[in-house]
């Protein structure tokens, strides 16, 4: 999953968790704080009754007043279907429910129970291929019409659609056993009135039947593309400037790029949620505030600012300002599960010895150094929180690079290439600081500035025309196979909406990923880990440059709240504004 500029494999009823993940959020900055790397712990809940509501009471919280969201672009999407970036899954808790979620408290124990559903999934002949979740009584949409398993199945059906893709892909793959899932099936939209492949409803009891096992299911269903749409109110296209809500908050207005008021939604029943508090009367998102701005409104603590937060670490430049003893206890600090890169397009980029030489050439220091130095040296796809991890640098070129060791691989060849990146302060000054760092190599960079609010919908486009594109990943749920196949698996590689940015097609590598896939959960992890470095060993088609940590803070009234696990961010879960 991607985290915008935000693991152990596992059973089906108990597992060692480490945080989810997806894709890097395009507003991402720098910042400090303790990163020692930890494995999360935590279970999927076999109880029903830690499945239903309400959620546990925070102490000291109270309902009332608004929290304030300070940030630097547009969410890329707010649609259910779409959503793959951390932001915006982080803000769609709060208005799309899905048929299970994780509590969370905050010391790294996660519990997988039942959201919408009253469990977390029934395996029903004890062998992974069909598994049926149960609509709870009394969930309505924010208009108060009932929400059935009907709305369920019609939300997952929406993802089929080739015109999107910009969601996750586990279930339309695994429903039809194919990375094509599409090709004939292609969604309520060009497929009206065609069933949706491998998932049916009947009243409240929805049945998913896959051709093959699919043990981890409960923690795919945790994701948005199971967040219920009613059909009769899907806008299509608009559908992502406001979604009709399931959960506590529903969106009262929404001027795009420029800011976003979530309400109450008077149809949420607290008895049905056993994750979400809702203690705000309400959430304001502000748009067009870069970090660094966003970060000095928080520290400095006005009157208006005090029940804000930020979504984006603090960046270099505020960071000394957060020593303070006043501001340095409203800083939320810590590892993470993501992993930042720099794809090489192997499609535009085929030359091994030039991958090769951009992984022996790359400064990470002056990155790290430039974020504030929150993050970690990384030179593995995978990251240290991951169960089975390996350390090691196929391409050691040192801390601040070799120049000289490339320069050898390109045997004096001059080298020109395209260097995408969000159009964020920060990402500019690492995009001009890669720039300046590949030149001693020989490696002349064209520094492309993109959209923040559009950019992995561009890069995730195939045959376009960039051959370094900058981002991050992290595990999808706490198992390593969302991250090796979820990046380099060549069969997954489409028109749109791909996650493959190295757009890597390998017969060796895919054949290990399946054989892997097969592993019992003890014997996958280090399998994944022997996989990372043969993959970077043999192939280079990408460059590991940092873990990201992270360094969050907010105004002095904000209480309740801690990094999430399942995001990356402060949740808003447990949040409260203090009296």
């Amino acid at each position: 999953m991607r985290r915008k500029f935000g693991a152990l494999s596992v059973g089906v009823l108990a597992v060692a968790l480490v945080a989810s993940g997806c894709s890097e959020t395009t507003n991402d900055n720098g910042g400090g704080g303790d990163q020692q790397n930890r494995v999360q712990t935590g279970t999927i809940a076999t109880d029903p009754a830690e499945s239903q509501g309400p959620a546990k009471a925070v102490e000291g919280a109270a309902k009332g007043g608004t929290v304030k969201l300070l940030h630097e672009a547009e969410f890329a999407h707010l649609d259910p279907q779409k959503i793959y970036v951390s932001d915006a899954l982080s803000i769609a808790t709060q208005f799309a429910r899905t048929l299970t979620g994780y509590k969370e408290d905050g010391k790294g124990n996660l519990k997988l129970v039942g959201d919408l559903a009253t469990n977390a999934g029934e395996d029903v002949n004890g062998d992974c291929k069909v598994w049926k979740y149960t609509l709870k009584d009394g969930l309505k949409f924010e208009d108060g019409t009932p929400i059935t398993g009907a709305d369920v199945v019609y939300g997952i059906s929406r993802s089929f659609d080739p015109d999107w893709g910009d969601g996750p892909t586990y279930l339309q793959k695994w429903l039809t056993g194919s990375a094509e899932y599409n090709t004939t099936y292609k969604g309520p939209f060009q497929s009206a009135g065609a069933a949706v492949p491998g998932v049916k409803a009947e009243g409240n009891v929805i049945t998913f039947t896959f051709p093959a096992a699919q043990c981890e299911t409960p923690y795919a269903v945790a994701m948005p593309t199971s967040a219920p749409v009613p059909a009769a109110k899907d806008t299509k296209g608009d559908y992502d400037r406001k979604p009709v809500s399931s959960g506590p908050y529903m969106i009262k207005d929404h001027a795009y790029d420029q800011y976003i008021d979530f309400v109450r939604n008077p149809n949420w029943d607290a008895n049905t949620d056993p994750i979400r508090n809702a203690y705000p009367d309400g959430i304001r998102v502000e748009f067009g505030i870069t970090a660094e701005t966003g970060a000095q409104r928080v520290v400095a603590d006005a009157e208006e600012d005090k029940t804000a937060f930020i979504w984006a670490n603090v960046p270099a430049a505020v960071l000394p300002k957060t020593t303070e003893p006043a501001v340095k206890e409203r800083v939320k600090a810590g590892p993470s599960q993501y992993v930042e890169y720099t794809w090489i397009n192997t499609e535009r980029v085929t030359d091994l010895k030039v991958r090769q030489a951009l992984n022996y050439a790359v400064d990470r220091d002056s990155i790290i150094k430039l974020r504030g130095g929150v993050d970690q040296f990384g030179s593995t796809i995978t990251s240290p929180t991951i169960a089975g991890y390996q350390n090691f640098n196929a391409y050691d070129g040192g801390p601040t690079g070799n120049p000289e060791k490339a320069k050898e691989l390109l045997g004096g060849k001059a080298i020109k290439l395209t260097y995408a990146f969000p159009n964020t302060p920060v990402r500019q000054q690492m995009a001009a600081k890669t720039k300046e760092t590949y030149a001693k190599a020989g490696i002349e960079l064209v520094l492309t500035p993109l959209d923040p609010a559009t950019y992995y919908e561009s890069v995730g486009t195939r045959g376009n025309q960039y051959d370094l594109i900058r981002g991050g990943w992290g595990a999808d749920w706490p198992s390593a196979a969302t991250v090796i196949p979820e990046l380099l698996d060549g069969r997954t590689i489409r028109e749109k909406g791909n996650q493959n940015l190295a757009y890597f097609n390998s017969d060796v590598v895919n054949k290990e990923i399946d054989r892997i896939k097969g592993l019992k959960a003890t014997e996958s992890a280090a399998e994944w880990a022997k996989l990372d470095k043969l993959i970077m060993e043999t192939e280079a088609p990408l460059i590991p440059q940092y873990y990201i940590g992270n360094y969050e803070i907010t105004g002095s009234k904000i209480g309740g709240t801690f990094l999430s696990d399942s995001f990356g961010h402060l949740t808003l879960n447990t949040m409260f504004v203090k009296p």
